[in-house]
């Protein structure tokens, strides 16, 4: 290894290691030096060399031509004489991953730092809230940074409308809520309609969006703590679950971060942070489970709650499946368990993809009422 290989260090710790390395004759030497084993060298020379190579530097492998920052080699060609000499050489590169969290690492930085470094103290309701019942608040596929034309989808949607509607469909469905203790609210998936710096979903999908992903993802944050905010101001305690989708699971998972360190002084909101694909919540003998509905689809809800939540399960008499991704209402009485399964709807238009696939959206939002031991007794549906 040279000093160039520094460029390419990680960390301090890396630089630290690498220096003792070009100042000894061997791994142990270097290890022995800095008083650790000969393991961690090895491992962080490792580490060094491997983020070389992807940035297209690898003397080993003839390989002398690293590309720009924010980018990462694809390939290399290289064209050698009789002599085995190197000739000509091609490097392709494309940005690389780290350039998405960057932006999106920055973006938080700048949602803190215009928040004053700490989520807001809001009073607790002075009425008396009970606990037989309890409130849920089904957020379905909000896609923040869709671009959609009334040409195409039949009306207007980005970033300015998506904030305006959720907030006044959120608030709409406050008017509604009784007297409980507790609202659960579920984020079912694709909140984010890109995951990319590029435009596209987590798998390469290309997207018509609007924004660049760091504004895009503070205006997702924005709403959101804006409807934590008001329900604090309603319940005594928040509970929010962020699911996973397939437009967004690295946003979707910054998202889930942020708001969990946002509000960690504040001992009445809880950010669920299970990795899970799904998650349950029990009230008394009533219980539910939630995804995305991408992987688990709507048919195997019930059955996969009941096998990887056997205790939940077995212990309720009234059992809801909820899940987004399809866009519209669909609604079975599983024979498994005699459990309600169902989809929920979002609030954008379709966009030109799903339009010319013949999709509609249902573009609602709903307000369940869980009580204890009657499960459902009633719900409050708003629409754009």
């Amino acid at each position: 290894m040279d000093q160039n290989f520094l460029k390419f260090c990680e960390t301090e710790r890396q630089k630290e290691i690498l220096l003792a390395r070009l100042d000894s004759k061997t791994n142990k030497e270097a290890a022995d030096k800095l008083g650790i084993g000969v393991r961690n060298v090895q491992f962080a020379l490792a580490r060094v060399r491997k983020n070389a190579a992807k940035q297209g530097y690898s003397p080993d492998h003839d390989m002398h031509n690293p590309v720009p920052d924010g980018f990462v080699a694809k390939g290399v060609s290289t064209l050698y004489d009789d002599e085995g000499n190197v000739k000509v050489q091609w490097v392709k590169s494309s940005l690389k991953k780290q350039d998405e969290l960057d932006q999106i690492q920055s973006a938080l930085e700048t949602f803190i730092s215009s928040h004053e470094k700490k989520s807001p103290k809001i009073p607790k309701p002075k009425k008396k809230l009970k606990n037989q019942e309890l409130a849920v608040v089904n957020i379905g596929d909000a896609h923040f940074g869709m671009l959609a034309h009334d040409d195409i989808s039949g009306e207007n949607y980005d970033c300015k409308i998506a904030a305006q509607r959720h907030k006044d469909v959120f608030l709409r469905l406050m008017n509604n809520v009784p007297s409980c203790d507790t609202i659960v609210i579920n984020q079912l998936g694709d909140y984010y309609h890109a995951d990319t710096y590029t435009g596209t979903t987590t798998k390469g999908t290309p997207l018509d969006t609007d924004g660049r992903l760091e504004h895009v993802f503070l205006i997702g944050l924005e709403v959101m703590s804006f409807i934590v905010e008001e329900s604090l101001k309603r319940f005594n305690k928040v509970v929010v679950r962020h699911c996973r989708g397939n437009h967004d699971a690295i946003t979707s998972m910054a998202l889930k971060a942020q708001q969990q360190a946002y509000w960690r002084n504040n001992k009445r909101v809880t950010i669920e942070m299970s990795p899970a694909v799904c998650w349950v919540y029990q009230h008394g003998k009533t219980s539910f489970m939630v995804t995305h509905g991408d992987t688990i689809k709507h048919g195997k809800m019930a059955e996969y709650f009941a096998a990887r939540y056997p205790e939940v399960w077995g212990a309720s008499t009234h059992r809801y499946c909820w899940h987004g991704h399809i866009h519209s209402k669909q609604i079975s009485q599983e024979t498994y368990g005699q459990t309600v399964t169902e989809s929920f709807a979002g609030l954008p238009p379709s966009d030109a993809w799903h339009d010319s696939s013949g999709y509609v959206s249902g573009q609602s939002m709903c307000l369940l009422v869980l009580d204890k031991d009657k499960g459902e007794v009633r719900r409050s549906t708003e629409r754009v």
